[in-house]
């Protein structure tokens, strides 16, 4: 709950910032990477993926036909 707060409030800022939307999705997307990096550090048991940029994300998706 702590993390989708942290997001919303990055969200509330970013917009009142007036940042452009490849901004906004740029930073929700590093903020999610952050999230679930951190996530994943607190269970030493599972081994964590790779992250990924988002720049390798928008170019997987333009593979995609997206």
């Amino acid at each position: 709950m702590k993390s989708l707060n942290v997001i919303l409030v990055v969200l509330i800022a970013l917009l009142a910032m007036g940042c452009s939307s490849e901004t906004v999705k740029r930073t929700t997307y590093e903020t999610l990477q952050n999230v679930k990096e951190n996530n994943c550090r607190q269970d030493p048991s599972i081994e964590c993926e790779k992250r990924e940029t988002y720049d390798d994300y928008q170019r997987q998706g333009e593979g995609l036909g997206m």
